[in-house]
């Protein structure tokens, strides 16, 4: 695994950007897609780019890791956190893939499994994917191993939270189909996680979610 240190969050919030904004705007004869992390890391760098975007090429889609079952105006919505930059970016609406919130979380589930694979099935690919690791282990919402095994033939899957809203969770299916991962940490509170996922990626869901690909980096501040 690479692994990039940053001294101050203005050239990680930069280099974010750059790297979200370069690739949405890749050229490209079939859809290509990036995936967004939600969490509170690559908010400063949504921001950015909503208030100076670069423009994304005409097949740029755009799809999140996860959501919480929140309306899109809520302050916990990855969607809504991510819609400025989208929009600034002139990303197609029917280019963005994201979780109904609107509905039950099994359907929400099952939907955004649907449009998932439909993207798939006229050869898109998610050739950019940015995640979190929370201070336990979790990335996107799979909470426990048991959460990185379920859902083998699904790319979304339903988490229940008894400590919070439920949520719709992309799959490790999904995650170890994208061409390049990029793991955004911040944070003194992750050094011990981040530790496990250099030296023992095994223990921890982040850590098993990726297990077998080549291109995942970590990136930290």
């Amino acid at each position: 695994m690479e692994v990039r240190t940053f001294a101050d969050e203005n050239s990680f919030v930069a280099s974010v950007g750059a790297l979200i904004a370069g690739e949405l705007a890749s050229e490209s004869a079939t859809p290509r897609a990036v995936m967004l992390s939600g969490g509170r890391t690559p908010l400063a760098a949504y921001k950015a780019l909503a208030q100076k975007p670069a423009p994304a090429a005409k097949n740029a889609w755009a799809l999140f890791s996860d959501e919480r079952m929140v309306p899109p105006d809520s302050p916990e919505s990855n969607f809504g956190n991510a819609a400025g930059m989208l929009s600034a970016m002139d990303i197609r609406e029917e280019h963005i893939l994201r979780v109904r919130t609107d509905l039950p979380p099994a359907m929400a589930a099952e939907r955004y499994h649907n449009d998932l694979a439909a993207f798939f099935s006229v050869g898109g690919r998610i050739t950019l994917g940015l995640l979190g690791i929370g201070a336990d282990g979790h990335t996107a919402s799979l909470f426990s191993l048991a959460d990185v095994e379920r859902g083998a033939d699904r790319w979304a899957i339903p988490v229940a939270r008894t400590d919070g809203p439920d949520r719709v969770s992309v799959t490790a299916a999904l995650i170890r189909r994208i061409d390049r991962i990029v793991f955004l940490v911040s944070g003194r509170d992750k050094a011990p996680v981040v530790a496990c996922m250099l030296n023992d990626p095994g223990r921890i869901p982040a850590g098993k979610a990726v297990e077998g690909l080549s291109r995942v980096e970590l990136w930290r501040i």
